[in-house]
């Protein structure tokens, strides 16, 4: 009953702060790469943020994200128009109570598979990691879950993405990544890992598309954010891209990938901007 008084309070709050984020805020342009070109670049302030600020997924007509205020278990799920950027759906409070009260607090980047959503879910102690199954129609919960084998994500689960060609689920930790590690889809269980060519950090999420996995990584320290391509057969690693971020403190979260009519690879991430409000950006690899 406290945390429901709690959240009602917090909602009251919530609104009057979406009142004045949206006379103060404004549209800020896309960040530079050489190679890649913008496409769209839709901003979200305070209540539409909050669904946004995770992770995204994509099953080539929509795009589904995650967020979370992770103080007030809200992690959301939403359902949005890749051709718009309207929030057509969404999910607030998307983690089912038998699990909130465990302590899971957290949705990381999302994956989508066969009309289901795959959403990593982390404890507050970031001890057992899970991926539930939503309906992505209805952004609702399926009833099903998995707990993973955790040897390999010593700090909970920050994205999970499903390689269906393979059939495999990928994740890695957070820090300090030295190798992917595989689930087999059918049931979750581990199978193996993937010891990558160079250590990389930070990884916010991650999209296997084209026999390919890319890494978008929250790269600290030198005013760019990096994307990066993995070699799920041999664990290469090499760089695709660098984000000029333009002095902006800015905490880059999801990745999913279409292709555009030409058969041009689109990345679309989004960007937190550390305050109220996040940033969807679409690119298109010219290289």
């Amino acid at each position: 009953m406290l945390l429901d008084h709690v959240k009602k309070y917090f909602a009251f709050i919530w609104s009057l702060l979406v009142l004045f984020a949206g006379l103060f805020t404004r549209t800020v342009a896309p960040v530079d790469a050489p190679n890649l070109e913008v496409v769209s670049n839709y901003h979200y302030i305070m209540d539409e943020a909050l669904v946004m600020g995770q992770g995204l997924a994509n099953d080539g007509t929509y795009l589904y994200s995650s967020g979370a205020i992770s103080a007030l278990y809200l992690g959301a799920l939403s359902k949005i128009d890749m051709n718009t950027g309207e929030i057509l759906l969404r999910k607030i409070n998307a983690i089912p109570e038998e699990f909130v009260k465990k302590g899971y607090d957290h949705i990381g980047d999302i994956s989508w598979h066969n009309g289901l959503i795959y959403a990593p879910v982390e404890d507050l102690q970031e001890e057992q990691p899970l991926v539930l199954l939503y309906d992505a129609e209805t952004l609702e919960y399926t009833g099903t879950y998995f707990e993973l084998d955790n040897t390999y994500l010593p700090d909970g689960i920050p994205w999970c993405t499903v390689d269906a060609d393979n059939g495999y689920l990928y994740a890695s930790p957070f820090k300090n990544v030295t190798c992917i590690v595989a689930f087999n889809l059918s049931d979750m269980s581990f199978s193996h890992i993937i010891p990558l060519s160079e250590e990389i950090t930070r990884v916010q999420a991650a999209d296997y598309f084209d026999g390919k996995l890319y890494v978008n990584l929250d790269t600290q320290g030198t005013g760019y954010k990096e994307i990066k391509v993995i070699d799920v057969n041999t664990g290469e690693v090499s760089l695709l891209a660098q984000r000029d971020m333009q002095g902006r403190d800015v905490e880059t979260e999801g990745l999913t990938i279409t292709r555009d009519e030409n058969g041009k690879l689109l990345f679309h991430i989004t960007d937190y901007d550390k305050t109220v409000s996040v940033y969807l950006r679409t690119y298109r690899l010219t290289d």
